[in-house]
């Protein structure tokens, strides 16, 4: 019994040391495993990057973003328009220029409409030198008379400034009233404003001490097309030897410009006042009125053989510089708080596109408006005008414009606009084109009219007024109408003419009178920030 009792314990003693064992080579793998686990290499875990979200930059005022990554703020901008109008001076085609002016159901459009979208992007980026932005603004409408229907795109500003530079597609610095703030439909007077469509520049701008600013810019001229008109401030220059020069087209309208190319660009400058009763400028430019080649040998009846008409062989004006000087002042919070009151004077010689619109085609190039009846309305502004062998001889003209606006409350206000232009022609000119006794067109200048004239005068004059009330609901939104009355004056009133059918206008006899014309536009506009 003794032997089995310590046969049991030494078996138990067996068991214990082996259980041991097994757990101590347990613990040992188990060291070795936790050891190589720490030991092996293991794939590196993705950086998680914070989100970068697009943060406000204050530093250029409200509407700026930081384009994320980068230093560069940004601003999106723009309006979405509906225009509604009625008058023969419709949307697409001005008053008192080709067919809108026939008066006639198979020719004029009494009424017109326009959608448009304006994209406006403006960047900014601070630098050791100042601000650097590039702004850009871009069009894209659907007019009644697209010959698309899905409409037309175009650029009203593309521009970039840096160091008081601004290079690209902007505005004139010769513009001062600000035309779009008291009116929908600028009419044929207010000078020659760029605000709408802008102009190409190179300029420069000082800035001063007590809001004082001079600029001087180098900008297009125009005459960029031959034988039309580019899209500055140039107009036709006239060669009254040549036939049909003035109203060459069926419609009598259409302006053979025979002006020298785009040699120079016009230099402009000014001097301005910026304070918190208003502002006030004075501006002058210089613009080059040169012609093109002669028609002929001076004295000769008969081109050269060989040779048109215009070519090199015969010769060419000498050069002719026009020049325009304007004035304006703006008065801020006038008689009333917020209400506006700004004028501008101009007066130009050979550089009439700083006293009437810009033409960018025929535009206000040229005047040629049937009335009620047999009645017909007669003016053509264009810089200057020659003959074989002798200079260009620069027409002259003026323009006086106003503009009140009232605010009744914050959410009304109306807008008085009016303005007159004269264009003279110096006698030299007048007997180019109405021969010298002034009685018939020289060479058949006019040539819609195919009779003399009693009292051949090219002068003319313009007058408009428009009133325009708006109604804003919302701060961005406007509704609008603006009632336009525009004039035309001819010196040649009272003159009975023969002229061709144009469009269903028949071919007879016809007055020469002033003519009026009247003009309403409905608008609404939803803008997307200022």
């Amino acid at each position: 019994m003794l032997r089995n009792t310590r046969a049991r314990a030494s078996a138990a003693r067996r068991r214990l040391t082996n259980k041991s064992a097994w757990l101590g080579g347990a613990a040992v793998l188990l060291a070795i495993q936790t050891t190589q686990a720490v030991e092996l290499p293991t794939a590196a875990k993705p950086v998680v990057k914070p989100v970068e979200y697009v943060r406000v930059c204050n530093v250029f005022g409200a509407g700026f973003y930081y384009i994320p990554g980068t230093d560069t703020c940004l601003k999106i901008a723009g309006y979405l328009r509906a225009d509604h109008v009625y008058g023969a001076g419709n949307q697409s085609q001005y008053y008192l220029s080709n067919s809108s002016a026939r008066f006639t159901r198979a020719d004029t459009d009494m009424y017109s409409f326009r959608a448009r979208a304006n994209l406006t992007v403006d960047f900014r980026t601070e630098s050791d030198y100042g601000t650097i932005r590039a702004y850009a603004a871009i069009i894209a409408e659907q007019s009644q008379g697209d010959s698309s229907g899905n409409g037309t795109a175009g650029i009203l500003r593309a521009f970039i400034q840096f160091m008081g530079f601004t290079v690209g597609h902007s505005v004139s610095v010769y513009d001062f009233l600000s035309v779009g703030g008291y009116t929908y439909r600028p009419p044929s007077v207010y000078s020659g404003w760029t605000g709408d469509n802008g102009i190409d520049i190179l300029a420069h701008t000082w800035t001063l001490a007590n809001g004082v600013t001079t600029s001087i810019s180098l900008e297009d001229g125009g005459n960029a097309n031959a034988g039309t008109f580019g899209t500055g401030h140039g107009k036709a220059v006239i060669n009254a030897s040549l036939p049909a020069q003035l109203g060459s087209a069926s419609d009598g309208t259409a302006v053979t410009n025979d002006a020298a190319r785009a040699m120079q660009p016009d230099v402009v400058a000014n001097a301005r006042i910026d304070q918190a009763w208003g502002s006030m400028q004075v501006m002058g430019a210089l613009h080059n009125a040169s012609g093109a080649y002669y028609a002929n040998f001076p004295g000769q009846s008969g081109a050269a053989a060989g040779a048109t008409a215009g070519s090199t062989i015969f010769g060419h004006p000498g050069e002719a510089w026009g020049w325009a000087v304007g004035t304006g002042v703006k008065f801020t919070n006038f008689l009333l708080p917020k209400d506006t009151f700004e004028a501008q004077v101009n007066y130009a010689k050979g550089a009439i596109g700083y006293v009437l619109p810009m033409s960018g085609s025929t535009s206000y190039a040229n005047d040629f408006a049937y009335g009620r009846g047999n009645s017909v309305g007669i003016g053509y502004a264009v810089d200057g005008v020659f003959m074989n062998g002798t200079g260009v001889e620069l027409t002259q003209g003026w323009s006086v414009a106003a503009a009140y606006q009232h605010y009744w409350n914050p959410q009304w206000r109306t807008a008085v606009i009016g303005g007159f232009a004269q264009v003279n022609y110096d006698s030299a000119a007048r007997s180019f084109l109405c021969g010298n006794q002034n009685t018939t067109p020289a060479m058949g200048v006019f040539g819609a009219i195919s009779s003399t004239i009693p009292n051949c005068n090219p002068n003319f004059s313009l007058m408009a007024v428009s009133t325009r009330t708006a109604w804003n609901p919302h701060p961005t939104l406007e509704i609008g109408v603006d009632l336009i009355w525009n004039r035309i004056n001819t010196a040649m009133s009272g003159s009975t003419v023969t002229l061709a059918q144009q469009g269903a206008r028949p071919g007879g006899l016809y007055q020469v009178q002033n003519q009026d014309n009247y003009i309403m536009m409905l608008r609404f506009q939803k803008n997307i920030l200022p």
